[in-house]
């Protein structure tokens, strides 16, 4: 198999919201419930000795990801590693605490920055159980902006707007946020959610394929998406409408069809049932452990402090599981939006 294309960082578990639709600090979230440790395994040293690997191979960038990865003690130092080595970096954050690392990040560039806001004002902060949390995000951007207009360097950004029950009324609103924050480019994702007939299809799976417990699906459990269609099918229309030079971006290339097969069951493949991340990505997470698939890490194939990311890769549990997942989704890929990170394009 070689290398991976793209390599995803999950610095750390911790965060400083509590998103009501999130995995991982929901109420019903692994890391709030204490099933995966909330602090970092993995010293700066440790992921620099990563990078080091990496800048040896072709890839398309370092995703960095959380928790919300700012938390991280000694992110910059990282980051700046990563940046001399040449290597484009995606950075996803909720964008409360980036504010003291801009003018760091814009004198490095060559980054995009994907800064979560999910709605207006009074349904972001509700969704991210933080009052005066969009307000932050707006300022902090507008310092970026301040900042880049300050020099030659330019970053990319864009806003992630999650689709779920708590946010999904101010999809429409969504263009006229962007611009307000100065943003051009909008994605939108539907949220996971899995019942519990799913998740226990999941876990029967994973005991008797693989050997091993699972527990990612119990952040997102529920019995249903709580998304009225039709009432999303009229904001999804003022949405589109609005965008009006603003850009659509299709991470998750949906048409109204597959949004309504989404949100209606758990237990039908919405699109392509392959998944290119056993081909393309690794996820490593803060205790050194790497997976193919970033939302569910469930099944380790390998610690990168035991083997290098070439041998993990390259590994009989990743071909093990490589060729399981060729032939068919596991349970919960009907409801999982990672494998379209290795789906991006150049």
């Amino acid at each position: 198999m070689g290398f991976p294309l793209f390599i995803s960082f999950t610095l750390t578990n911790a965060c400083n919201l509590r998103c009501s639709m999130c995995g991982q600090w929901s109420d019903s979230g692994y890391v709030r419930n204490k099933i995966v440790d909330v602090n970092p395994g993995l010293n700066v040293d440790d992921w620099k000795s990563l990078v080091d690997e990496i800048s040896g191979h072709k890839i398309r960038f370092i995703l960095i990801r959380g928790g919300e990865p700012f938390l991280y003690p000694g992110i910059m130092d990282l980051l700046e590693y990563i940046n001399g080595k040449g290597i484009f970096m995606s950075i996803d954050t909720n964008g409360t605490v980036i504010n003291k690392y801009a003018a760091g990040l814009v004198k490095l560039g060559n980054m995009h920055i994907t800064f979560s806001v999910d709605g207006p004002e009074h349904i972001h902060d509700e969704v991210r159980g933080m009052q005066g949390s969009f307000n932050k995000i707006k300022e902090n951007i507008a310092l970026f902006n301040k900042l880049e207009n300050e020099s030659s360097k330019k970053i990319s950004k864009s806003i992630c707007f999650t689709i779920s029950k708590y946010s999904y009324k101010g999809l429409g609103e969504m263009p006229a946020v962007a611009r307000d924050m100065g943003i051009t480019s909008i994605s939108i994702v539907p949220s996971y959610y899995f019942s519990a007939e799913t998740g226990e299809k999941y876990e029967s799976e994973f005991r008797d394929i693989f050997k091993s417990d699972t527990y990612s699906w119990r952040g997102f459990h529920q019995n249903g998406s709580g998304i009225d269609f039709n009432v999303f099918e009229k904001e999804y229309a003022k949405y589109i409408s609005a965008l009006d030079g603003i850009e659509n971006y299709p991470f998750m290339p949906f048409g109204l069809d597959q949004y309504k097969m989404w949100f209606e069951s758990t237990d039908t493949v919405v699109g392509s049932s392959e998944c290119m991340n056993v081909e393309k990505l690794m996820d490593i997470q803060p205790n050194g452990d790497a997976n193919f698939c970033i939302d569910f890490p469930d099944y380790s194939i390998g610690n990168v402090k035991e083997m290098s990311i070439e041998e993990i890769w390259n590994g009989e549990k990743a071909n093990f599981f490589r060729k399981y997942r060729r032939e068919k989704p596991l349970a919960v890929c009907y409801r999982c939006g990672a494998k379209y990170c290795s789906e991006i394009e150049e």
